[in-house]
């Protein structure tokens, strides 16, 4: 007879099989576990788990008895049931203990995603959902778990029965944020499997905020001391693993898998952009602001205030490139009067980071779509201020403590007195210093994407949390 066990004050279906009374707590918290979008249950804790339901003493050493196949492939089947789990059902079988599986004859993955820290990233289940409602066939695992004294301890499945297009390892590297590279670099390590390498057609290592891209500035002062630089050997150090483990791969598989890697909005391309090149890599700087334009766009329709004409700003020279993206998916997408926005350059004095000494627009181009082309000129900066209404829409791409936007906002608020609306826009929601941010900045309404996860962010009624899930997927499916 089915029924619900609760279990810390959650109903947990009934196990289709018959468990020992003092297993029941053990099965509730795995099946949770599974389903735990915060902290996913690890590959191995999984497979041991799973063994000890069964009715094995010794789970860390022992496989499930013969006898009980038809027993584990019901538990299983239940567990993993409408989870990213679930087409890996053949392999955790396997991992149980049981040999010469038969397996369907499509097992084939268009992707295997594998979280590269203990607890997954945002951006780790959006990806999933995305690339599933485009109608590919993904599985998720964490292979992230930890030793009884804390030390991390990396397991993935040690066998892989269909090919797999493409293996995604994603992970930011932000310590605050726990992330680790030299735990990204044994997730990578999992690659050293042949059994799983030479299945796979492609490695894509997604870190959706690089760790140490944006501490150097170049031409700062040599006085000050001899700097290592951060991201130059977190590059070096995710790099290493991949180049040594494709070296060993080259004796025991004919087709070598093709790595690749990828960050969002990069704040310095040159680091770690040399480094990956250096060794023979590709590293690609993933352009959101398409996700993020689309957003501003909706919330501007559902306000009424899409024709009110639009200032972009480049909060620096470093902004420019991004800022003009930014222009180009808003002409395309906006439904502008005469088809035409402003871009405002800003040039500000830093006596060091997140302090700024002094702001001013350096120049203004105005950009007009005509047809498929878009004509650009350049404009009078305004000697005093304009009254005409106007939306500004500051773009960078990330938010710390918001020191340098503070002033720049309020700067540009001087010159444009009469702004409907200042929108706030960053890739990266950093936030050292708290949700206070947001407040010290003074916009009316703050687009940041979910590259991060910062705890209350989107419980703040003004902050629009974007989805940076479609801008992966662009860069790494093949786009016809």
């Amino acid at each position: 007879m089915k029924m619900d066990i609760p279990i810390f004050g959650v109903n947990v279906p009934s196990p289709p099989i018959r468990i020992k009374k003092e297993l029941l707590e053990e099965y509730a918290r795995l099946y949770k576990g599974i389903r735990n979008l915060e902290d996913t249950v690890s590959w191995r804790t999984l497979i041991v788990t799973c063994r000890k339901i069964l009715g094995v003493v010794d789970p860390d050493y022992k496989p499930v008895r013969k006898s009980k196949l038809v027993q584990s492939k019901k538990l299983v089947a239940f567990l993993i049931k409408k989870t990213y789990l679930e087409p890996l059902f053949f392999e955790i079988v396997y991992a149980l203990g049981f040999r010469g599986i038969k397996t369907k004859k499509n097992t084939d993955l268009d992707y295997l995603i594998f979280n590269g820290k203990h607890y997954p990233e945002p951006l780790l289940w959006s990806l999933a959902d995305y690339l599933k409602e485009k109608g590919k066939s993904v599985a998720v695992v964490n292979p992230v778990g930890h030793y009884n004294d804390g030390q991390t301890r990396v397991v993935g499945p040690s066998v892989i029965f269909g090919k797999i297009n493409k293996v995604v390892i994603l992970t930011s590297t932000q310590t605050k944020f726990g992330g680790s590279v030299s735990v990204l670099s044994n997730v990578i390590r999992l690659l050293r499997n042949p059994k799983l390498a030479q299945k796979v057609k492609e490695v894509d290592v997604v870190i959706p905020m690089f760790g140490g891209s944006r501490g150097h500035r170049l031409g700062q002062s040599e006085d000050v001391g001899f700097e290592v630089m951060e991201a130059a050997f977190n590059a070096k150090l995710i790099s290493l693993p991949a180049e040594d483990l494709l070296e060993k791969l080259s004796k025991e598989i004919n087709n070598l898998p093709k790595f690749r890697f990828f960050s969002l909005d990069i704040h310095n391309s040159l680091y770690p952009n040399k480094i990956f090149k250096d060794e023979g890599f590709d590293f690609i700087s993933i352009d959101p602001t398409r996700e993020i334009v689309e957003d501003i766009v909706e919330y501007l329709h559902r306000r009424r205030v899409q024709n009110v004409p639009v200032k972009v700003v480049a909060c620096d020279i470093g902004a420019v490139p991004r800022t003009e993206n930014f222009a180009k998916n808003l002409l395309d997408l906006l439904e502008l009067k005469n088809k035409e926005l402003q871009i405002i350059c800003i040039e500000k004095k830093r006596q060091q980071a997140g302090m700024v000494s002094s702001v001013r627009i350096s120049k203004i181009e105005e950009w007009k779509r005509e047809g498929g082309k878009i004509e650009k000129s350049r404009i009078r900066i305004p000697k005093k201020s304009s009254l005409k209404e106007s939306i500004l829409i500051y773009s960078d791409d990330m938010i710390d403590t918001g020191g340098t936007a503070e002033k720049d906002l309020n700067y540009l608020s001087g010159v444009y007195p009469n702004c409907v609306m200042k929108i706030f826009t960053a890739t990266h929601p950093v936030l050292s210093k708290g949700l206070s941010a947001f407040k010290r900045i003074g916009a009316d309404v703050y687009f940041v994407g979910n590259s991060l996860n910062v705890e209350g962010l989107s419980e703040q009624t003004d902050v629009q949390v974007v989805d940076l899930a479609p801008s992966i997927y662009r860069a790494i499916v093949p786009q016809n």
